[in-house]
Formats: C-alpha cells, structure tokens, sequence
C-alpha cells in the first residue's frame, strides 16, 4: 500500500507522516475506522519514538494505524487508563493514560507515545476553505506551509506571507508574522486581513473526522484547511 496525502485527509495517516517509508505493506486491509462502524470519538496522532501512529479511540475499541499494520483492539480490563488488546493477539495493545500512550505490537513495546503535533502540520500544503466560519471568497485562494525548521508562510488571499511558529503537544503559537505589499482587490485585502488577524491568535490545533486541520484561538477565531 502507498500511502498518500489524501489518505490523512480520508482519515489514515499521510505519507508525510510516515516519511521515509512510502509503499508500505500492511498485514490488514486498509479500512478507514468509520468503515469498520467504529464512531469517531477520539483521534490522536502519537509519536512512538520514531514511528507515526494514529490512533481511534471509542469506549470499547481502538483503531490503530502505524508502520507496522493497523489493527482494530477491544478494551479490557485495567486497573487505571484504558487498555487494548488485539482479540486474537494479546501481544498486541494499547494502553492509553490521557493524551499518552504505551503501544506493543506483536510483543514489540515502543517507547512511549506523545502527541506528534510537527508531523501533522508538516504533512504538506494546507488550503485554507473557512476563516472564523465565514467561509472564503470563491476561487481565492489562502494556504499554510508548516517547515520543519520552524517557519510558517503561504498565501494570505493576494499576498505572500512569513513567520515563526511553536508546537507543544496541541498547541500552537505563531509569531513575526509579516505579509508581501502588492495591491489587491478591496474584499481580497479585507479577507487578507481577517485571515492574518485569525492566524495572529492562533493558540492550538486539532484534525476533525474528515481529516480537516482546525486551527483556534482563545477569543473564538478559527481557521479550517485541508492538505492539497
């Protein structure tokens, strides 16, 4: 299987994050979690040392897509957290404590999984469809390009622009943030402004059922993009 940008978008993780290992093969067929009547409760996508995993979580499975397969886990009894195992395989789980998680797969533990917040911004070019749930205007076009050396830039509606930006589990702080000065239309320019405006305030981020990047702010702006 090759792993694609659309596939993140689709809901499986992305060839982006999963970098250095496109045409991966799997051992399970590649089922989204809602094809296999599993509700979207709860995704997360977790850095296991050096392997990407997302993982699906619902009150009594988990669907989890990592390097090494993806494997639908039923909940189990624990004395704490919230623990997965595969119903053929009990040497593959999922323990899940908050945001973290501990994750063995065919008897292999790896480290312990922690918010990947980089990987899933650095996917690739986000197009931006809604600003503060106002949509944007038809055929213009706004877009974020998260670098992996800290930078952020795109297209703001007419102009280019640049600037610095911070990830901690899912939050997100964008700084310097300074935009190119041609001429644009009078709704390109007020668009411009709200997008970079929004963008300022930023403060965490998070990926919907569909796939889609919310970005939010504390005082209720947002933005909605979805990898190219």
């Amino acid at each position: 299987m090759t792993t694609t940008k659309a596939a993140l978008a689709a809901g499986l993780i992305s060839a982006a994050l999963l970098a250095g290992c496109s045409n991966l093969e799997s051992t399970e067929p590649a089922v989204a979690a809602s094809e296999q009547g599993i509700p979207q409760r709860g995704v997360m996508i977790l850095q296991c040392g050096g392997s990407p995993v997302r993982v699906t979580l619902t009150g009594e499975q988990a669907l989890i897509e990592a390097m090494q397969g993806r494997f639908l886990l039923e909940r189990v009894v624990t004395a704490s957290g919230a623990r997965y195992e595969a119903p053929d395989d009990s040497s593959t789980s999922f323990w899940n404590k908050g945001d973290k998680g501990l994750l063995t797969i065919r008897g292999e533990s790896l480290p312990e999984c922690e918010p990947a917040g980089a990987l899933v911004l650095q996917a690739g070019e986000w197009v931006v469809e809604d600003i503060n749930r106002g949509g944007i205007i038809d055929r213009s076009r706004v877009t974020l390009n998260f670098g992996n050396d800290g930078r952020v830039s795109g297209r703001a509606s007419c102009n280019n622009y640049v600037g610095a930006y911070q990830v901690d589990g899912r939050t997100l702080q964008l700084s310097q943030l300074a935009t190119t000065r041609r001429a644009c239309a009078p709704a390109l320019n007020e668009q411009e402004t709200r997008f970079v405006q929004t963008l300022e305030q930023i403060s965490r981020f998070s990926l919907d059922e569909t796939g889609a990047l919310i970005l939010e702010g504390d005082e209720g702006g947002s933005l909605k993009a979805r990898l190219e």
